[in-house]
């Protein structure tokens, strides 16, 4: 069973490899984009990270609805709202439950995943983050 500690685990993680790989993020966004995809994640998992330790959200759920709120609102450009509405649609999914299993997350992670297809208009194969998260929750 996954519990409160597992998802603030996963989201501390998170932040620690986005401020490894912040300049790398940039760089690769440099050419396409605007160069600013590495300082993007980084301000945002850094306001995850402190959100989390912060409010002690007591349930998977919650822990996944506030680093989503955080990413919306601290994310500037397409990947704030994308990467928050995953965590939040996933959040809302797992719902008020203390603990859930391996096969529930996989659940409300299809459902996140289907909330940025929907939000985004990408399917598979259109070269968006869906080509990685897709093979992910199948």
């Amino acid at each position: 069973m996954l519990d409160a500690e597992f998802f603030r685990r996963w989201m501390t993680a998170t932040a620690a490899a986005v401020d490894r790989e912040a300049e790398r993020l940039t760089a690769l966004d440099s050419p396409i984009g605007d160069a600013d995809h590495g300082s993007n994640l980084l301000r945002g998992f850094t306001a995850v990270a402190a959100a989390v330790e912060k409010e002690a959200p007591q349930t998977p759920g919650a822990i996944l609805m506030l680093a989503g709120r955080q990413l919306i609102s601290t994310v500037g450009g397409a990947s704030g709202p994308l990467y928050g509405t995953l965590l939040r649609r996933t959040g809302k999914a797992l719902g008020d439950a203390g603990e859930v299993s391996e096969d529930q997350f996989a659940q409300a992670l299809r459902d996140g995943v289907d909330a940025v297809m929907a939000l985004g208009g990408a399917a598979p194969g259109d070269k968006t983050m869906i080509d990685a998260l897709v093979p992910a929750v199948d």
